[in-house]
């Protein structure tokens, strides 16, 4: 499918947030995809992620959660700790209000399906998107992948009660943040509240191993989750 990518800047409630647009070249009707970033920003790597959902008929949005730290950081994959203290510095409030406003551009734009909005997203997106599951509606539907700190003291899933979208998540059995024990609390968790969820854990892989771009890529499982993800979002978003 052919498709076109774009900036666009979005005015949020107390300044303008920078997106990474991909979509369909076409005038058709299509559903929508918010994608949500690593600790490293909307690099290379998400907007090829955003316009490989484009190329699957996702009318697809990647917002620069870290806005308010400077427009577009593309933060080197060797600078962990810049990374860290750019997530550190948002907050739930602020992140669940930046997502309100991509979620009204969305539901304002004329080629997007009503009612067929899916979020992904990796490492902190992970995290993201799991919050926003439990906190903004119009989310028909989740992919969260090695999202940290779901299951921390204040972290998103205390706020589970709230959640109704279906729910899939990817993880690696050699990660420690989200660890295989903190896998199975989530998913304990979202069974006992009775949400709709699947999730999949992959031997010999571990955190961010869906990058492409880092050491941390292993293809089997990479392979694998793209095609679980691509069928799961097929078939809540259809």
């Amino acid at each position: 499918m052919n498709i076109t990518s774009s900036l666009i800047n979005l005015e949020v409630s107390d300044g303008s947030m920078a997106a990474f647009v991909s979509r369909p070249n076409d005038d058709e009707s299509h559903p929508a995809m918010i994608v949500i970033q690593e600790i490293f920003g909307v690099n290379a790597n998400i907007r090829k992620i955003t316009e490989t959902f484009a190329a699957q008929g996702y009318i697809s949005v990647a917002p620069d959660l870290f806005h308010r730290s400077g427009s577009l950081l593309d933060i080197p994959y060797s600078e962990m700790d810049t990374a860290r203290g750019l997530a550190g510095s948002t907050s739930p409030d602020s992140l669940i209000s930046d997502l309100e406003t991509v979620v009204r551009h969305l539901q304002a734009d004329p080629f997007a399906l009503q009612g067929k909005l899916g979020i992904t997203g990796y490492c902190f997106g992970g995290r993201v998107s799991f919050l926003a599951a439990t906190s903004i509606q119009g989310i028909s539907a989740a992919a969260v992948y090695y999202g940290g700190g779901i299951a921390s003291e204040g972290g998103p899933l205390n706020s589970a009660a709230t959640i109704s979208a279906p729910i899939i998540g990817f993880f690696g059995e050699n990660d420690q943040n989200p660890s295989p024990d903190d896998v199975d609390r989530i998913a304990n968790e979202l069974k006992s509240l009775g949400k709709t969820h699947e999730f999949h854990s992959y031997a010999g892989a571990g955190h961010g191993f869906m990058c492409d771009d880092r050491g941390s890529y292993n293809e089997a499982a990479a392979n694998d989750a793209w095609e679980k993800t691509f069928a799961f979002f097929s078939d809540q978003l259809a």
